[in-house]
């Protein structure tokens, strides 16, 4: 497809927005992309990539991209490129997908979140792609984007047949894949002081007291950081904080008691926070989830 149609096909990025929580296609070329960040949802995301990344950093490690390859991130896994990255000639096709209708997608013949959680829970994120399958999976996200917002019956339907053959390809991927794609070794004091961050943030956390345990100045921890996670240290451990919540709200733990395993000091700055970063309250969260896993 020229490139020409291929800028026709982009989509502004809505991270399953426009009050959508079952799942999101997206196609995305572009000649220069980012800054980027860091970020985190409640839903896998099933990204293949084409070209113009060099590494995409799943939690604490970083893994060599090459074309025609399958990134699976599981829900909770914080994911995404470096802040301060720029990337020429970007393209990529993904699906964002809620857990519940993946599981329905199996059709009661495979459970599609444990095929892909036998993976990941043995860190392996990574999967090489045969060009025609690859060609393929950005054929059906491309499909699915055009019909999305067709909402009758037979509109609904054909995009769920698409949806169904995007996942048969993902399936058949994984399931011959043999090869353990093994993360890029680092020698960055800011990637060290991410690790930290991500294995404390739900404890106090100050500024100086993380610069001092590093041995670097405070300004530049402040700037380094934001470079390379699009969030100040305070944003980031908040957020860090309030995705916990999201996954643990799913518990029949007390709302209060949620707020407490995550770091919070009171309901009142939980409430606070978690309405800043999910839209809603974490009680109406908990609704949401609870009626979408019936």
């Amino acid at each position: 497809m020229p490139k020409s149609s291929q800028a026709n096909l982009r989509s502004s990025y809505s991270a399953m927005g426009d009050n959508r929580h079952d799942y999101e296609p997206c196609y995305y070329f572009n000649d220069l992309a980012g800054p980027f960040g860091y970020h985190c949802h409640d839903f896998y995301e099933l990204y293949i990539h084409y070209g113009g990344a060099q590494a995409y950093c799943i939690d604490n490690n970083m893994y060599p991209l090459q074309p025609c390859q399958l990134m699976v991130v599981p829900p909770f896994h914080l994911h995404g490129f470096r802040g301060d990255l720029r990337l020429k000639n970007y393209e990529r096709a993904y699906v964002y997908i809620s857990p519940s209708l993946l599981r329905q997608a199996g059709c009661g013949q495979i459970d599609l979140p444990r095929l892909l959680t036998s993976r990941t829970d043995k860190g392996q994120y990574q999967f090489n792609m045969t060009p025609k399958d690859a060609e393929e999976g950005k054929r059906l996200v491309q499909r699915m984007m055009a019909g999305l917002h067709d909402t009758s019956p037979i509109g609904r339907y054909t995009n769920h047949v698409l949806l169904l053959s995007f996942l048969q390809v993902v399936c058949q991927t994984v399931s011959r894949s043999r090869e353990h794609i093994e993360p890029l070794a680092l020698n960055d004091p800011m990637q060290e002081i991410l690790l930290y961050v991500n294995e404390h943030f739900t404890k106090p956390m100050k500024l100086d007291e993380l610069a001092h345990r590093f041995g670097v100045s405070v300004s530049y921890l402040s700037h380094e950081f934001v470079k390379y996670t699009g969030r100040s240290v305070y944003e980031y451990v908040l957020y860090r904080r309030v995705l916990m919540a999201k996954e643990m709200i799913n518990s029949d733990l007390p709302l209060s008691e949620v707020a407490y395993q995550c770091g919070f000091n009171d309901y009142s700055s939980f409430l606070r926070a978690f309405n800043r970063q999910a839209g809603m309250s974490p009680a109406a969260y908990r609704r949401q989830a609870r009626a979408e896993a019936e």
